[in-house]
């Protein structure tokens, strides 16, 4: 997140021997001696200060032990017992820049401990407590600086309002600022979306930096977001009254990770809400969802092929000229063992203002059980305010499935009525046709939703974890 060491802070990276040494085949730069033939007079200053002693010196301030682990690239030691401000000598020994009195505070990984985070080796040196302010509430947060001999430096960030992790290293350049649509930069042709400008404030020191840090500073920090990576930069102001830009890649790593890698009992604080760089579990394997759904298309359209051409549909019944009498006749549906789908369509003519109803009766002579199925047909019309309008539908479909084939006895009972107050019609013509081994369209359509419902859903839930994570940004719908 923030909190990165000014240009010109750090030292050349990989260059400093780890305890017990310099690496093999690696000779450290020695003082010249006066008369060497390269004009150092005997006041030469050395390249680089003498590698610091593996033993505990004390701090000078309160006498607590202090073993540094940064060697030569250490400008800077606070100590974790009083906060006193400490500068690294050449003999190993410390010198007091500043000196404190404060409490020491319990960060989530103690100074000095050791893990390893992406193949390689870390020793926690440095811990830095900041925060920032946004409407009067304190939004705290911990790094942790992580230094190896041969890789340099990392900053592993703990957000302490939510318990979400990060890590950290210095650009390998600078991202270059788009000028059109939300406010973005560019790095290595990947876009980063602004997240938020904070001022972020130092509140707790203690440990080996290789810059100068003090109770206290403040920088701007702009964050932007590509999850699970971001950017961030910032800008800080220096004594000679110019400002130092900072950039640092950031990256997202699990809670479980970090305790695993440090090799600490019990669980990680639990987490809450969405991490600025967490990335978003519902658009991981888009891909994948996309090449599932076009498979599942094909094997629909395949089925519903397969399905239509295997459907023999005939007409079993057929009347259009019943009148509002009873009527009843034998039919023959489908074969006897099998089961099919009947269709009834019913329709009335003319109506107006007035609806008929026809209940049709498919009773079975030998189990003298009966299926019933009812259908209307209405139309109503009028004017309301100076507008005139229509209703109804003088022909309605009615299907029902899972019926027995076999020899039935139709019956046929019309009714009908008018509007309130009013006597239906008698004089209507109407017609009723049944049809066997129809094709049911829920059986079409349901499955192709139910196969659009994966994608869909996964939209859905992926828009509403971006929602939580912007909540949390410049952008959120309650931000001004």
């Amino acid at each position: 997140m923030s909190g990165y060491p000014p240009q010109g802070g750090y030292p050349p990276q990989g260059g400093y021997p780890p305890q017990g040494g310099y690496p093999q085949g690696y000779a450290p730069p020695q003082a010249q001696a006066p008369g060497d033939g390269q004009g150092a007079g005997p006041g030469a200053r050395k390249l680089f200060r003498e590698p610091a002693k593996t033993e505990a010196v004390q701090c000078p301030a309160c006498g607590g032990p202090i073993t540094l682990r940064g060697f030569g690239a250490i400008e800077q030691v606070t100590c974790p017992y009083c906060g006193s401000e400490l500068s690294p000598q050449d003999s190993g020994a410390l010198q007091i820049m500043r000196q404190a009195q404060r409490q020491r505070h319990a960060s989530v990984l103690p100074l000095q401990a050791r893990g390893t985070l992406q193949g390689t080796e870390w020793e926690l040196i440095g811990i830095i407590w900041r925060q920032c302010v946004v409407d009067g509430i304190a939004y705290p947060w911990q790094e942790f600086l992580l230094y190896n001999p041969y890789q340099g430096y990392r900053w592993l960030v703990y957000q302490m309002t939510d318990g979400h992790w990060s890590l950290g290293h210095a650009l390998a350049g600078a991202p270059k600022t788009l000028a059109s649509g939300h406010r973005s930069v560019r790095f290595k042709k990947k876009d980063y979306k602004h997240f938020q400008t904070s001022l972020a404030q130092v509140t707790y020191v203690e440990g080996e930096f290789p810059w100068t840090v003090h109770h206290g500073d403040k920088a701007v920090a702009h964050d932007y977001v590509a999850p699970p990576e971001g950017i961030s930069v910032e800008q800080q102001s220096t004594e000679d009254g110019g400002a130092d830009l900072n950039f640092t890649r950031m990256e997202y790593i699990a809670p479980g990770e970090v305790w695993k890698a440090f090799g600490l009992e019990g669980s990680p604080p639990p987490t809450s809400g969405v991490g600025t760089y967490q990335p978003n579990p519902w658009t991981r394997n888009t891909g994948l969802l996309w090449l599932s759904f076009a498979v599942l298309v094909l094997l629909w359209l395949g089925a519903t092929v397969l399905y239509v051409q295997g459907r023999e549909t005939k007409v079993v019944f057929e009347k259009n000229d019943l009148t509002m009498e009873p009527f009843s006749q034998e039919i023959q549906i489908g074969e006897k063992g099998e089961k099919t789908t009947l269709d009834l369509r019913f329709s009335a003519q003319p109506l107006s203002n007035a609806w008929a109803y026809v209940d049709v009766m498919l009773i079975s002579p030998v189990s003298e059980e009966a299926i019933g199925i009812g259908a209307t047909a209405e139309e109503w019309h009028g004017v309301e305010g100076g507008e005139s309008w229509r209703e109804g539908d003088q022909t309605q479909t009615v299907t029902v499935g899972g019926v027995e084939g076999g020899t039935y006895l139709l019956q046929i009972v019309p009714q009908s009525g008018g509007a309130t107050g009013q006597p239906g019609p008698t004089d209507l013509k109407l017609s009723v046709r049944l049809r066997q081994d129809v094709v049911l369209t829920r059986y079409i359509v349901i499955p192709f939703f139910v196969i659009l419902a994966f994608p869909f859903l996964n939209f859905l839930f992926g828009r509403i974890f971006e929602g939580r994570r912007w909540a949390n940004s410049d952008y959120a719908p309650s931000s001004s």
